[in-house]
């Protein structure tokens, strides 16, 4: 699997990196580490890095992704490097409720950091 998550112990948060297509069975897989990994930690934030990213294998990987946000009950989510039909549908999500965690685009992992800075003050 090309894609990572860990936690950011600088920074505090996870970081998931998506590079390429993104299957549902690796949905599932980096879904199930949310928890593990954010086990005792402050902050329960997720920090998406897109710039590499392809699209999402289908409608279910979207409704997976969601899914795994809300179960575990992140506060924060940052999207980096969205590009417009990411943007699009991520939105979309929100308006409708299915996405639970507050959420927003930046164009940098800076801005990233610094939106994800002023949430907890």
């Amino acid at each position: 699997m090309k894609h990572t998550i860990i936690f950011d112990e600088d920074h505090q948060l996870l970081v998931q990196t998506i590079d390429g297509v993104f299957t549902t069975e690796e949905t599932k897989h980096l879904g199930q580490l949310y928890n593990q990994l954010l086990e005792g930690k402050p902050y329960r934030q997720l920090l998406v890095d897109l710039r590499t990213a392809g699209k999402m294998e289908t409608r279910e990987t979207r409704s997976i992704t969601n899914d795994m946000i809300n179960n575990a009950k992140l506060s924060e989510v940052v999207f980096v490097g969205a590009n417009a039909a990411q943007r699009m549908i991520a939105k979309v999500l929100m308006k409708l409720g299915s996405l639970e965690a507050e959420s927003t685009f930046v164009k940098s992992m800076e801005d990233a950091y610094s939106w994800i800075e002023k949430k907890r003050n």
